[in-house]
Protein backbone atom coordinates (compact mmCIF):
# COMPACT_ATOMS: atom_id res chain seq x y z
CA UNK A 1 0.00 0.00 0.00
CA UNK A 2 1.53 3.29 -1.08
CA UNK A 3 1.03 6.62 0.61
CA UNK A 4 2.49 9.78 -0.86
CA UNK A 5 1.96 11.86 2.28
CA UNK A 6 5.21 13.10 3.75
CA UNK A 7 6.14 12.66 7.41
CA UNK A 8 8.80 15.31 7.16
CA UNK A 9 9.03 17.30 10.38
CA UNK A 10 7.55 14.40 12.38
CA UNK A 11 9.27 12.30 15.03
CA UNK A 12 8.39 8.61 15.10
CA UNK A 13 9.30 6.08 17.80
CA UNK A 14 9.33 2.38 16.88
CA UNK A 15 10.10 -0.39 19.37
CA UNK A 16 11.49 -3.74 18.33
CA UNK A 17 12.96 -2.14 15.22
CA UNK A 18 16.05 -4.29 14.76
CA UNK A 19 14.41 -6.73 12.37
CA UNK A 20 11.14 -7.97 10.94
CA UNK A 21 8.05 -5.81 11.17
CA UNK A 22 9.65 -3.13 13.37
CA UNK A 23 12.56 -2.67 10.97
CA UNK A 24 10.22 -2.30 8.01
CA UNK A 25 8.02 0.22 9.83
CA UNK A 26 11.00 2.30 10.95
CA UNK A 27 12.46 2.41 7.44
CA UNK A 28 9.08 3.22 5.89
CA UNK A 29 8.79 6.20 8.23
CA UNK A 30 12.36 7.30 7.54
CA UNK A 31 11.70 7.01 3.82
CA UNK A 32 8.72 9.34 4.28
CA UNK A 33 10.99 11.91 5.96
CA UNK A 34 10.38 11.31 9.67
CA UNK A 35 13.16 11.46 12.23
CA UNK A 36 13.05 8.18 14.12
CA UNK A 37 13.92 6.74 17.52
CA UNK A 38 14.32 2.99 17.58
CA UNK A 39 15.20 0.25 20.02
CA UNK A 40 15.75 -3.48 20.07
CA UNK A 41 17.73 -6.01 22.08
CA UNK A 42 20.56 -6.39 19.53
CA UNK A 43 23.09 -3.61 18.86
CA UNK A 44 24.28 -5.00 15.54
CA UNK A 45 20.80 -5.10 14.06
CA UNK A 46 20.06 -1.55 15.26
CA UNK A 47 23.26 -0.24 13.68
CA UNK A 48 22.24 -1.66 10.30
CA UNK A 49 18.77 -0.13 10.51
CA UNK A 50 20.23 3.24 11.54
CA UNK A 51 22.60 3.22 8.56
CA UNK A 52 19.75 2.64 6.10
CA UNK A 53 17.48 5.17 7.84
CA UNK A 54 20.01 8.01 7.91
CA UNK A 55 20.70 7.49 4.20
CA UNK A 56 17.26 9.06 3.72
CA UNK A 57 18.61 12.25 5.28
CA UNK A 58 16.79 11.89 8.60
CA UNK A 59 18.01 11.69 12.18
CA UNK A 60 17.93 8.34 14.00
CA UNK A 61 18.31 7.78 17.74
CA UNK A 62 19.00 4.09 18.35
CA UNK A 63 19.53 2.27 21.65
CA UNK A 64 19.57 -1.27 22.98
CA UNK A 65 16.68 -1.41 25.46
CA UNK A 66 15.13 -4.14 27.59
CA UNK A 67 11.48 -3.12 27.64
CA UNK A 68 10.81 -5.32 30.66
CA UNK A 69 13.12 -3.08 32.73
CA UNK A 70 11.53 0.16 33.95
CA UNK A 71 14.70 2.15 34.59
CA UNK A 72 16.17 1.36 31.17
CA UNK A 73 12.90 2.06 29.39
CA UNK A 74 12.36 5.36 31.19
CA UNK A 75 15.93 6.47 30.46
CA UNK A 76 15.48 5.70 26.75
CA UNK A 77 12.23 7.69 26.60
CA UNK A 78 13.88 10.63 28.37
CA UNK A 79 16.74 10.53 25.87
CA UNK A 80 14.26 10.65 22.98
CA UNK A 81 12.59 13.77 24.35
CA UNK A 82 15.97 15.42 24.98
CA UNK A 83 17.04 14.66 21.43
CA UNK A 84 13.86 15.55 19.54
CA UNK A 85 11.81 17.54 22.16
CA UNK A 86 8.57 15.89 20.95
CA UNK A 87 6.98 12.70 19.63
CA UNK A 88 4.38 12.62 16.85
CA UNK A 89 4.05 8.88 16.22
CA UNK A 90 4.60 5.89 18.50
CA UNK A 91 4.54 2.31 17.23
CA UNK A 92 4.52 -0.23 20.04
CA UNK A 93 5.79 -3.17 18.03
CA UNK A 94 8.28 -5.04 20.25
CA UNK A 95 6.95 -8.40 21.32
CA UNK A 96 7.97 -11.87 22.41
CA UNK A 97 6.52 -15.37 22.24
CA UNK A 98 8.57 -17.10 24.91
CA UNK A 99 6.26 -19.83 26.21
CA UNK A 100 4.19 -21.76 23.65
CA UNK A 101 3.39 -24.84 25.71
CA UNK A 102 0.11 -25.71 27.40
CA UNK A 103 -0.49 -23.97 30.73
CA UNK A 104 0.04 -27.20 32.68
CA UNK A 105 3.48 -27.62 31.08
CA UNK A 106 4.51 -23.98 30.96
CA UNK A 107 7.46 -22.34 32.71
CA UNK A 108 6.14 -19.54 34.98
CA UNK A 109 9.14 -17.29 34.37
CA UNK A 110 8.88 -17.51 30.58
CA UNK A 111 5.09 -17.11 30.72
CA UNK A 112 5.35 -13.93 32.81
CA UNK A 113 8.28 -12.54 30.80
CA UNK A 114 6.04 -12.66 27.72
CA UNK A 115 3.45 -10.55 29.53
CA UNK A 116 6.12 -8.11 30.73
CA UNK A 117 7.54 -7.52 27.25
CA UNK A 118 4.22 -7.52 25.37
CA UNK A 119 2.10 -5.49 27.81
CA UNK A 120 4.19 -3.76 30.47
CA UNK A 121 6.76 -2.65 27.88
CA UNK A 122 4.27 -0.81 25.62
CA UNK A 123 2.56 0.65 28.70
CA UNK A 124 5.85 2.06 30.02
CA UNK A 125 7.00 3.47 26.68
CA UNK A 126 3.64 5.15 26.17
CA UNK A 127 3.50 6.42 29.75
CA UNK A 128 7.01 7.89 29.68
CA UNK A 129 6.54 9.59 26.29
CA UNK A 130 3.05 11.02 26.76
CA UNK A 131 4.13 14.33 28.28
CA UNK A 132 6.18 14.97 25.14
CA UNK A 133 3.51 13.88 22.69
CA UNK A 134 2.43 16.48 20.16
CA UNK A 135 -1.28 17.22 19.91
CA UNK A 136 -2.66 15.33 16.93
CA UNK A 137 -0.19 12.48 17.50
CA UNK A 138 -0.71 8.84 16.56
CA UNK A 139 -0.23 5.71 18.67
CA UNK A 140 -0.17 2.45 16.72
CA UNK A 141 -0.14 -0.76 18.72
CA UNK A 142 0.91 -3.86 16.79
CA UNK A 143 -1.42 -6.54 18.10
CA UNK A 144 -2.72 -9.85 16.75
CA UNK A 145 -5.83 -11.76 15.86
CA UNK A 146 -4.63 -14.18 18.53
CA UNK A 147 -5.77 -11.57 21.06
CA UNK A 148 -9.35 -12.09 19.85
CA UNK A 149 -9.56 -15.78 20.79
CA UNK A 150 -8.20 -18.07 23.49
CA UNK A 151 -6.67 -20.71 21.25
CA UNK A 152 -4.78 -23.80 22.45
CA UNK A 153 -1.30 -23.50 23.99
CA UNK A 154 0.66 -20.20 23.79
CA UNK A 155 -1.69 -18.67 26.37
CA UNK A 156 0.69 -15.90 27.45
CA UNK A 157 0.87 -14.49 23.92
CA UNK A 158 -2.91 -14.67 23.42
CA UNK A 159 -3.50 -12.98 26.78
CA UNK A 160 -0.88 -10.29 26.16
CA UNK A 161 -2.41 -9.33 22.82
CA UNK A 162 -5.91 -9.29 24.31
CA UNK A 163 -4.58 -6.92 26.96
CA UNK A 164 -3.04 -4.71 24.28
CA UNK A 165 -6.40 -4.47 22.51
CA UNK A 166 -7.90 -3.16 25.75
CA UNK A 167 -4.92 -0.83 26.28
CA UNK A 168 -5.54 0.70 22.86
CA UNK A 169 -9.16 1.33 23.75
CA UNK A 170 -8.20 2.95 27.04
CA UNK A 171 -5.74 5.26 25.28
CA UNK A 172 -8.34 6.17 22.67
CA UNK A 173 -10.82 7.11 25.39
CA UNK A 174 -8.35 9.14 27.45
CA UNK A 175 -6.34 10.96 24.80
CA UNK A 176 -8.92 12.15 22.28
CA UNK A 177 -9.14 15.47 24.14
CA UNK A 178 -5.53 16.08 23.04
CA UNK A 179 -6.39 14.96 19.50
CA UNK A 180 -4.11 11.94 19.99
CA UNK A 181 -5.47 8.76 18.44
CA UNK A 182 -4.68 5.13 19.26
CA UNK A 183 -5.38 2.24 16.91
CA UNK A 184 -4.44 -1.42 16.54
CA UNK A 185 -2.45 -2.75 13.60
CA UNK A 186 -3.09 -6.48 13.15
CA UNK A 187 -0.65 -7.82 10.54
CA UNK A 188 -1.85 -11.41 10.25
CA UNK A 189 0.91 -13.92 9.39
CA UNK A 190 4.17 -12.25 8.35
CA UNK A 191 7.46 -13.72 7.14
CA UNK A 192 9.45 -13.29 10.37
CA UNK A 193 11.27 -15.52 12.83
CA UNK A 194 8.06 -16.00 14.86
CA UNK A 195 7.09 -18.69 12.34
CA UNK A 196 9.87 -20.92 13.72
CA UNK A 197 7.40 -23.08 15.63
CA UNK A 198 5.89 -24.13 12.28
CA UNK A 199 9.25 -25.64 11.31
CA UNK A 200 9.22 -23.87 7.95
CA UNK A 201 12.12 -21.54 8.61
CA UNK A 202 15.23 -20.94 10.64
CA UNK A 203 15.90 -17.90 12.81
CA UNK A 204 18.32 -16.42 10.25
CA UNK A 205 16.15 -16.95 7.16
CA UNK A 206 15.32 -13.87 5.10
CA UNK A 207 11.70 -12.81 4.58
CA UNK A 208 11.94 -13.88 0.92
CA UNK A 209 13.23 -17.30 1.96
CA UNK A 210 10.45 -17.69 4.52
CA UNK A 211 7.85 -16.72 1.90
CA UNK A 212 9.18 -19.36 -0.49
CA UNK A 213 9.14 -22.09 2.16
CA UNK A 214 5.66 -21.08 3.30
CA UNK A 215 4.39 -21.30 -0.28
CA UNK A 216 5.81 -24.82 -0.62
CA UNK A 217 4.55 -26.09 2.74
CA UNK A 218 1.94 -23.85 4.41
CA UNK A 219 1.26 -24.72 8.07
CA UNK A 220 -2.04 -26.48 8.69
CA UNK A 221 -3.08 -23.86 11.24
CA UNK A 222 -3.54 -21.29 8.43
CA UNK A 223 -6.62 -21.50 6.18
CA UNK A 224 -5.85 -21.87 2.45
CA UNK A 225 -7.00 -18.34 1.65
CA UNK A 226 -4.62 -16.72 4.16
CA UNK A 227 -1.50 -15.12 2.69
CA UNK A 228 1.91 -14.73 4.29
CA UNK A 229 3.07 -11.14 4.00
CA UNK A 230 6.50 -9.57 3.63
CA UNK A 231 7.36 -7.27 6.58
CA UNK A 232 7.64 -4.35 4.15
CA UNK A 233 3.91 -4.66 3.44
CA UNK A 234 3.25 -4.07 7.12
CA UNK A 235 5.65 -1.11 7.04
CA UNK A 236 3.65 0.53 4.27
CA UNK A 237 0.40 -0.19 6.12
CA UNK A 238 1.78 1.47 9.26
CA UNK A 239 2.77 4.47 7.13
CA UNK A 240 -0.81 4.64 5.89
CA UNK A 241 -2.10 4.61 9.49
CA UNK A 242 0.45 7.22 10.59
CA UNK A 243 -0.85 9.50 7.84
CA UNK A 244 -4.47 9.53 9.03
CA UNK A 245 -5.89 13.03 9.49
CA UNK A 246 -6.03 14.54 12.98
CA UNK A 247 -9.76 13.80 13.22
CA UNK A 248 -9.32 10.30 11.79
CA UNK A 249 -10.08 6.84 13.22
CA UNK A 250 -9.59 6.23 16.93
CA UNK A 251 -9.75 3.03 18.97
CA UNK A 252 -10.09 0.86 15.87
CA UNK A 253 -8.59 -2.37 14.49
CA UNK A 254 -6.83 -2.23 11.12
CA UNK A 255 -5.94 -5.66 9.81
CA UNK A 256 -3.99 -7.20 6.94
CA UNK A 257 -5.30 -10.66 7.80
CA UNK A 258 -7.48 -12.39 5.20
CA UNK A 259 -9.89 -14.02 7.63
CA UNK A 260 -12.32 -12.99 10.39
CA UNK A 261 -10.56 -12.02 13.62
CA UNK A 262 -13.16 -13.49 15.99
Amino acid sequence: MENAQSLRGKVAVVTGAGRGIGRSIALAFAGAGADIAICSRTAGELAKVKKVATAHGVNCHAEVVDLSDQDTTQAWCAAILRTFTKVDILVNNAGAELEIRAIAESDPDSWWKTIEINVRGPYMVTRFLLDGFADGGKIINVTSGMGKRAGIDNSAYHISKAAMNMFTGALANELWVRKITANNLIPGPVATGMLNRDAITGQKSTPDGILAKFSENPPERFPPWERLKHPDEVGQFALYMASFPVDGPNGQDFSLARRPLD
